[in-house]
């Protein structure tokens, strides 16, 4: 057996020898009498002292392995490519407007966002271009813009698609959360949509001066009256929608987090998930760009909130491990604006330079992004993720900013999970969470 290198076992603070393996995101603690045992295995690489019930367990959560680290690096990134070469199953997002009843301050499309829904010719593009390419399973996004501003195109471009019989399909959708209404909910349930994502900034004082409505409504209380709505249709029916609410944070309003949590959490008990994301720049000169948090500045948020505050989030411990860090990195993935244009990544929508093509005339990848994104942006690819002990996890974070950071020679946006920043921090804190609600065998 080989012993992995993406192992780290560490004296705590308070827990005596814990024990992580990246292969697998196990978590171990080691008793006192093992140590010696668990030390001579990673210093000499000799296990043979290991009790075999810990042994058995180490082999089966990747700590040894039956093949070098190399070995299994190529053996994942080849599934990482089965994968992403999959010509059976085609993700799209799609916007089939770009109208917006918000005017957020953070917002990356900026003006961009105009008054733009799709044409009967561009929704027979889009048919045509699913066709084309003929995926076995269809994984939608709705996006926008805000969507639902256009809820009667969402109604016909799925009607036609469905018509097409591809044997599965899967939708989500991206939404403000204030035009959801007792037509949408049906539609949601009765497709069992993966999610819907709304984003919720803090009480409403906050909320409504980062998100605010552009007929002066007070977006707060029409998202919360959404989500009661929402909670009120699954309880009737006996169902369940899963909500998503992204809490965007930046130095402004950092402290928010815990409000949107607590409210949540106490009003739609065991039954909506908020979680925090840092808000992004789009470039050094945008109007936010100082409020954005640094990589340092975010882990330490997020130790914060698991030890000070006893909140954790998902990015205190890695849950799970994957072949990919992004769908870009797929060949069948793109994103359609309400022009028809194609593009990567949701963040350059309606960025014509951008654009790889048009859903009528097809795609032109004259910048050979699809190549790029597909075969470089990795973290299988990248020489410093290779040896990362959050490799299958991360895969190399956002391809969109690394590419960004490379172009400048700098970070402008973090790309790293945050505990590569405090490892040990992040695993202690996570484990004592643990410990403190029994979850801890």
């Amino acid at each position: 057996m080989f012993v992995s290198k993406r192992n780290l076992f560490f004296k705590s603070k308070e827990n005596g020898y814990l024990l992580f393996c990246g292969n697998s995101n196990s978590f171990y603690q080691v008793d006192e009498e093992n140590v010696p045992h668990v030390q001579k295995m990673f210093d000499t690489g000799d296990d043979s002292e290991l009790p075999e019930d810990i042994k058995k367990e180490f082999i089966k959560s990747g700590v040894l392995l039956p093949e070098s680290d190399e070995e299994r690096f190529k053996r994942l990134k080849l599934f990482s490519y089965q994968t992403r070469f999959n010509p059976n199953e085609l993700s799209l997002t799609i916007a089939p407007t770009m109208a917006c009843n918000f005017k957020c301050t953070y917002c990356y499309e900026g003006n961009r966002v105009q008054n733009i829904t799709m044409t009967d010719e561009v929704i027979d593009g889009l048919i045509g271009f699913i066709k084309k390419i003929g995926p076995k399973t269809l994984n939608i996004i709705w996006y926008g813009g805000e969507p639902l501003c256009a809820w009667n195109k969402v109604v016909e471009i799925t009607k036609k698609i469905e018509e097409l019989e591809i044997s599965s399909i899967k939708y989500s959708m991206v939404t403000n959360g204030t035009l959801i209404n007792q037509e949408i909910l049906e539609f949601i349930d009765n497709r069992k949509f993966d999610f819907i994502q709304i984003t919720l900034d803090g009480d409403e004082e906050i909320h409504n001066s980062r998100r605010p409505m552009k007929n002066g409504g007070n977006s707060y209380r029409v998202i919360l009256s959404s989500l009661d709505n929402i909670y009120e249709y699954c309880k009737k029916n006996n169902t369940y929608i899963k909500v998503l609410l992204r809490v965007n944070l930046d130095k402004t309003n950092i402290s928010c987090y815990k409000k949107v949590y607590e409210l949540i959490r106490s009003k739609y008990p065991n039954f909506f998930y908020a979680y925090p994301a840092f808000v992004s720049r789009n470039s050094e000169l945008d109007c936010h760009s100082e409020n954005c948090m640094s990589s340092l500045e975010s882990s330490a948020y997020i130790l914060d909130l698991a030890n000070k505050k006893d909140i954790i989030t998902n990015q205190l411990f890695p849950l799970r491990n994957r072949f990919c860090g992004c769908k870009i990195q797929y060949v069948n993935n793109y994103v359609i604006d309400s022009y028809g244009n194609i593009y990567r990544c949701w963040e350059d929508i309606s960025e014509k330079d951008k654009s790889l093509g048009n859903v009528i005339k097809g795609i032109r990848d004259e910048k050979n992004i699809i190549a790029w994104q597909v075969m470089e942006s990795s973290g299988f690819e990248d020489f410093e993720c290779k040896d990362c002990l959050f490799l299958y996890s991360c895969m190399g974070g956002c391809p969109k900013h690394r590419i960004e950071n490379r172009k400048l020679g700098k970070e402008l946006n973090p790309v790293c999970f945050s505990i590569k920043n405090e490892p040990k921090e992040f695993l202690e804190s996570y484990y004592n969470y643990k410990k403190r609600h029994l979850y801890c065998e």
